[in-house]
């Protein structure tokens, strides 16, 4: 029995119920285990006295044992299936979560980055081939937007944990008091999300059981052979890179950024523009999943390069070109969230097209190993740049020429349809 026919006896409760735990896995392990150090860049910079090259670094080696992990996808994904994939890497995720919340030195934080970076790949190569499975052939942008609004929802989690977190410790507090706490506020933040991404894990457990697996080939052959079924496979993953280092560099550095104009934006307006991009990431998997089933997978993703352009542009120069308000960073960081989701459910999409569920595995799990280099990228150009040049703005101009390159690779040619029955 296929992992299609499994699905297909799922009544509409369970449906739901399993794409929600799928969608909070991937919360888990993309938002917590990666977006929160964003989030926290400042905190953890500090409180273990780096310089922001050496804490860029950090981020990236997160993100380079990403690659690692989407590599060991790729290669194990045919015996693992893709609901193993999911278990073992939320599992690896909660570990690291627990292991950030201890981190009594840098070099704990960096082991603990290091698991959830690898471990996050299961899970994301995992989450939209199932939920795929779940919603059907038709449907396949739909099931992809399910996941980032997931992840875009853990990011809302994460900035309002941080927000509350900060508000209860400075109250009544002086300025020496929470000056001296050092590293315990995000240490306190990674101990909710610990708790909540356990709890995640049982559900998962109880949820998604191991679904039969379509037979196929596995490892680097089958990962080749998957791919060659996607028209223009060499552009999409290109683009797919590119959109990688837009989203890490300005996720990264964005509050870091806007706190450097204290004038304008104090640490909870700059939190607020990080919790906007969650907000709109939210809404962009469904938007433009949907665009992508109706309008092209290709289509759509250009409309979402230039959607980043002109966000990133907007959400970043701001204070630089002091027009507009407080509100027109905020618009603008919700806008680029949709973007930020949206033309990874487009891609991922494309991607699923005329592959099963295994075949999605090995070819998304190759994809997310170039992907995953676009995300290291970001952090370590942008703490480099920062350094050099007293600024986050050349990285900034950096994400805007990828997003012109990106669409320069998705704006000309036919936008091939999705197989009827695959």
């Amino acid at each position: 029995m296929t992992a299609a026919a499994h699905s297909a006896g799922f009544s509409r409760a369970r449906r739901i119920g399993t794409l929600l735990t799928l969608a909070a896995s991937a919360a888990v392990s993309q938002s917590f285990g990666r977006f929160t150090y964003s989030l926290l860049f400042a905190d953890l910079r500090d409180g273990f006295s780096l310089s922001n090259t050496v804490a860029g670094a950090l981020g990236s080696l997160n993100l380079l044992l990403y690659v690692l992990g989407s590599l060991a996808v790729a290669l194990t994904v045919g015996r693992t299936g893709l609901s193993g994939a999911v278990r073992i890497g939320l599992a690896g995720n909660v570990v690291g979560l627990a292991l950030l919340a201890w981190s009594p030195n840098v070099v704990v934080a960096a082991v603990a980055l290091a698991l959830t970076g690898f471990c996050a790949a299961g899970v994301w190569v995992g989450t939209p081939g199932l939920a795929a499975e779940l919603l059907g052939p038709e449907r396949r942008g739909a099931a992809a937007g399910w996941m980032t609004a997931g992840v875009g929802s853990g990011m809302v989690a994460a900035a309002a944990i941080d927000t509350l977190l900060k508000e209860s410790g400075s109250a009544g507090s002086s300025p020496a008091a929470v000056a001296a706490a050092d590293l315990s506020h995000p240490r306190n933040v990674y101990l909710i999300e610990f708790f909540i991404g356990a709890a995640v894990l049982i559900v998962l457990a109880i949820a998604v059981r191991r679904w039969a697996r379509t037979p196929g080939r596995t490892g680097f052959g089958g990962a080749r052979a998957a791919l060659a079924k996607i028209p223009r496979a060499g552009q999409l993953i290109t683009a797919y890179t590119l959109h990688a280092f837009v989203v890490t560099t300005v996720i990264t550095f964005i509050v870091d950024h806007l706190e450097g104009y204290a004038d304008l934006f104090d640490a909870r307006d700059a939190t607020i523009a990080f919790s906007l991009i969650g907000v709109g990431s939210i809404a962009g998997g469904p938007i433009f999943g949907r665009s992508a089933d109706r309008l092209g997978r290709r289509r759509t993703v250009t409309i979402g390069f230039c959607v980043s352009m002109i966000s990133m542009v907007f959400m970043t120069a701001y204070p630089l070109l002091d027009v507009g308000g407080q509100a027109l960073v905020w618009t603008a960081a919700f806008v680029f969230g949709t973007a930020f989701t949206g033309v990874i459910a487009s891609i991922a999409a494309r991607i699923s097209d005329n592959l099963s569920g295994d075949e999605f595995g090995a070819a998304y799990g190759a994809a997310t190993i170039l992907f995953g280099l676009g995300l290291a990228a970001g952090p370590w150009l942008g703490g480099v740049t920062a350094d050099w040049f007293d600024s986050f703005g050349p990285a900034f101009g950096l994400a805007v020429a990828a997003c012109v390159a990106g669409v320069l690779l998705t704006g000309w040619g036919d936008d091939p349809a999705p197989a009827e029955g695959s």
